[in-house]
């Protein structure tokens, strides 16, 4: 290797880097906004794959094609929500009411230890308890009157993003391609439908999952008899999409419910919450997961402790798909095209850097 590749490959190096230093800026700058972009480009990954499929099975024009995915999507949650909802509402509300029986009951047994005593005085004997009692009423209506027009004006750009990114996603590659020299454009919309093919395998993996893991639990917990299985179920299957930590805060619920009933029961509940997970991390996921981006547990863990610090609960959801395409770029831009491309010998590196000399007769 010559002084005029090693140089240029240091430059290369350096230049990625302060990219990464720069997009980590903006993103803690920013985060909010990005992270609402990259949520509408994750739902139109889905879009354009079920836009796809039908256009290439059943022939049909584009825009019908995201007609009808986006019917098909939005179709499905909301029959799910229309079959569920009167059951889970109603268990939700004995959810409400069951937990803070469960924290009185866990309260009462640590409080028989003297090592515990610390700690049971900070547990709230009821959910009021998790704030003053004074002006609490007024204090949580505007709290869950401001999160909720929060919520429903993210989700708007969200959905909106992903429709416009879906209708037209050449507009936008060949876009985002012309930002580059004319010699690295192929390479760029190569590495780009990479991208896109890890984030639609991945949320199409990761949806799969969460199904799996969301009706095991409500056959469990309906085999041992707890208590509102369909809610704690619910809740498995919405907090299996945070993958490391969402199965932790899941089962808290669940184990709470089952103390009201009696520590044996809490004990069955640990069986089967646990069970459910054992068989979805070591047999379930890697099946799904054999086609799309491995993400290694710890550094997964440490990208959503970041994010979740920088960007609050918004980040912990989106780490994973993050990680993802960033496992993806550098193994595609860094490890492959920088370290492990083969170097020109000497007379092909003279020859790319010839300089064009004038034409004679011009």
């Amino acid at each position: 290797m010559n002084v005029f590749t090693y140089a240029k490959r240091v430059a290369l190096t350096a230049a990625i880097t302060l990219l990464v230093l720069a997009a980590f800026y903006l993103l803690a700058r920013h985060a909010h906004f990005f992270l609402l972009v990259f949520a509408g480009i994750l739902l139109a990954a889905l879009f354009c794959g079920i836009t796809n499929w039908l256009q290439a099975r059943l022939h049909v024009s584009r825009g019908l094609g995201l007609l009808i995915s986006a019917f098909l999507v939005f179709g499905v949650l909301g029959g799910l929500f229309w079959l569920v909802a009167p059951r889970v509402s109603s268990q939700f509300d004995e959810l409400g009411a069951a937990v803070p029986e469960g924290l009185g009951y866990l309260k009462e047994r640590l409080g028989q230890y003297a090592w515990a005593k610390k700690l049971v005085a900070e547990i709230p004997v009821s959910v009021n308890g998790l704030m003053p009692a004074q002006k609490a009423t007024l204090s949580r209506f505007i709290g869950i009157f401001s999160s909720t027009l929060d919520v429903l004006a993210d989700l708007v750009v969200i959905i909106v993003t992903a429709l416009f990114f879906a209708s037209e996603p050449k507009l936008y590659t060949k876009g985002v391609v012309r930002l580059f020299p004319v010699r690295n454009r192929t390479r760029v919309m190569e590495v780009l439908n990479k991208c896109y093919e890890a984030l639609k395998m991945w949320l199409v993996g990761m949806l799969s999952a969460m199904t799996i893991v969301g009706v095991s639990t409500a056959i469990g917990y309906s085999l041992i008899g707890l208590p509102v299985p369909f809610a704690l179920a619910v809740i498995a299957f919405l907090l299996a999409f945070i993958p490391n930590i969402g199965p932790w805060l899941a089962g808290v619920p669940a184990v709470l419910i089952g103390l009201t009933v009696g520590p044996q029961m809490a004990l069955y509940t640990v069986l089967v919450y646990g069970g459910v997970q054992l068989i979805e991390t070591y047999w379930i996921t890697p099946i799904i997961f054999q086609k799309t981006v491995d993400l290694p547990p710890a550094l997964l863990l440490f990208f959503q402790v970041l994010l979740g610090t920088l960007a609050g609960a918004l980040g912990l959801l989106l780490a994973a798909p993050i990680l993802a395409v960033i496992l993806v770029l550098v193994e595609e831009l860094y490890v492959q095209d920088v370290l492990e491309k083969e170097p020109l010998d000497a007379a092909e590196e003279r020859a790319s850097h010839k300089p064009v000399g004038k034409t004679k007769g011009v």
